[in-house]
């Protein structure tokens, strides 16, 4: 799987699959498939091809994480990991914005996402 990174600024286009611009929205903005925060496809910085599609994103973090594995963003089918009581939340572009439960950023208005453990975790304590 090939990710483009596209520093081509010219293109709108989407396509099937391409950005989702959200109609509610006056300004022509796309939602970052990450995030789900409204970008400007025509300012924005942050843009990935994938599939011969164009997406836009609001930082470069979630521009990464979309690059790391993109079907994970675009697949409607995957269900989202459940969420225990009390987790902490955080913003992806303000790690240092913690709280418990689900909210919005207090500095850039993102949805704050779930701190999951992941394979990469310290097991120290394990072992």
């Amino acid at each position: 799987m090939t990710i483009h990174i596209d520093h081509d600024h010219s293109r709108e286009s989407g396509g099937a699959q391409g950005p989702h611009f959200d109609t509610t929205s006056p300004d022509n903005t796309v939602l970052d498939p990450v995030c789900g925060m409204h970008v400007d496809p025509h300012t924005t910085q942050h843009r990935a091809d994938h599939a011969g599609h164009p997406y836009y994103f609001c930082s470069a973090r979630c521009q990464e994480k979309f690059a790391a594995d993109p079907d994970r963003y675009l697949s409607a089918s995957i269900a989202a990991a459940p969420v225990i009581e009390g987790t902490i939340y955080t913003c992806p572009m303000h790690p240092e914005v913690q709280q418990v439960g689900p909210g919005s950023c207090p500095k850039c208005g993102m949805a704050l996402e779930p701190m999951l453990p992941t394979a990469d975790s310290d097991d120290t304590e394990l072992r």
